[in-house]
């Protein structure tokens, strides 16, 4: 994840010292060569995640190197560590859901909002009021929402360079401007977006730009797009199940991209029925060229908070099956019709038996997908031969 001037990037001089978590045996293991994930725990050497211990000499921040206790490092922040070598330096990336002024906060209901996005959290500091900068890290909800792992209050002032905000793109309108969420506008143009791919509904993104408080809306200077089409071999992600294909070959995790699951794939604490949406995980990745599949999956029962995340709740509610024949196909907003139900595609939208969305119109077609804000989005079409006429 590229990693701006104003809060630039949490690095530290590392050395992995293993580790163990409650599945497996890490202490016998290298370290991965990369773990996405939560903080575990911190000390005033040490920084663990996923369950491996690193040694922390030092640190770097807005281009200065700092002791790590001059650092707000807590458990739960969302964090990569790049460790190469599997045994020397590595680094560490603080990777942000959030990172804005804090406002309308209310203890008594455990809200508050960053960039207008409505948020909770039970357990925010009192030492945070409004206007504080923070930085949030979060997992995504069944319905592309937000479940807060963690706020945390910046020493530096870090407003000359702007809000950044993570999440689902939907309602990309001709104007220049999509949605993340449900509510947040943001207004871009295209030449700005980061990589080879134009910018698609269904993409998780991070947007880096200047907040607008009274119209609600971000003006973005960079975008990029999320994905783990990058993320290293052998690499660990943490995270949440965000849908399963129904014969479990493939998944998605925090809606950022597919994952398959081979004859060869590992399970830990638990097996492939339990491999559903809402699912806590941890996924060791492997490559061959472009794919991207799980070498171990690691099923979590919590990740150790003291406060009830209830992560699993109504991920059955937010999936749906339809089969039937294609009719009313939308060309302008990639949608169409089974049985009365409009169906939308998007970035994360796969065609199996060779066909695409030109040329659905007509055929008997069995969808796989997931509703967001009301909105029925397609995860894999597929042609079936027994559509009753």
């Amino acid at each position: 994840m590229k990693r701006y001037a104003f809060l630039s990037m949490v690095t530290f001089a590392l050395f992995g010292c293993g580790g163990s978590d409650g599945g497996s045996d890490s202490s016998a293991q290298a370290a991965p060569s990369a773990i996405e994930g939560t903080i575990d725990s911190v000390s005033k050497t040490t920084v663990t995640v996923n369950g491996y211990e690193y040694q922390a000499t030092s640190a770097s921040f807005q281009g200065q190197t700092f002791a790590q206790d001059m650092l707000t490092l807590e458990p739960n922040m969302m964090v990569k560590v790049s460790n190469q070598s599997r045994a020397t330096n590595g680094s560490v990336e603080l990777e942000p859901t959030f990172i804005g002024q804090i406002e309308n906060i209310n203890r008594l209901n455990s809200t508050f909002s960053v960039a207008g996005v409505s948020l909770k959290f039970p357990r925010l500091s009192t030492h945070i009021v409004n206007g504080d900068w923070v930085m949030v890290s979060s997992m995504p909800t069944a319905n592309a929402g937000y479940k807060v792992l963690s706020v945390v209050k910046f020493a530096q002032d870090p407003s000359i360079g702007g809000t950044i905000v993570e999440g689902y793109v939907s309602s990309i309108a001709e104007n220049s401007s999509f949605k993340i969420g449900k509510s947040l506008t943001v207004w871009f143009d295209p030449r700005i977006v980061s990589g080879e791919k134009s910018l698609e509904n269904g993409m998780w993104v991070e947007v880096l730009g200047q907040y607008n408080e009274f119209e609600g809306s971000i003006t973005a200077e960079n975008i990029t797009i999320e994905t783990y089409d990058d993320f290293p071999n052998d690499g660990e992600i943490e995270g949440i199940v965000t849908w399963v294909a129904n014969d479990k070959r493939e998944f998605e995790l925090n809606y950022r991209g597919r994952i398959a699951v081979r004859s060869t794939t590992e399970f830990d604490d638990g097996n492939k029925n339990n491999l559903v949406a809402g699912a806590l995980v941890e996924v060791e990745i492997g490559k061959q060229g472009n794919a991207v599949y799980a070498k171990e999956i690691e099923f979590e029962d919590d990740f150790d908070f003291d406060f009830d995340f209830d992560f699993d709740i109504d991920w059955d509610q937010f999936e749906f099956e339809e089969q039937g024949f294609v009719t009313d196909i939308d060309s302008d907003t990639l949608s169409f019709t089974i049985n009365g139900k409009a169906i939308v595609t998007d970035a994360n939208t796969e065609y199996e038996d060779r066909i695409d969305f030109d040329n659905l119109s007509g055929e008997c077609v069995e969808v796989e997908g997931i509703i967001i804000d009301g909105k029925h989005i397609a995860r894999e079409i597929s042609l079936e031969d027994d559509c009753d006429d």
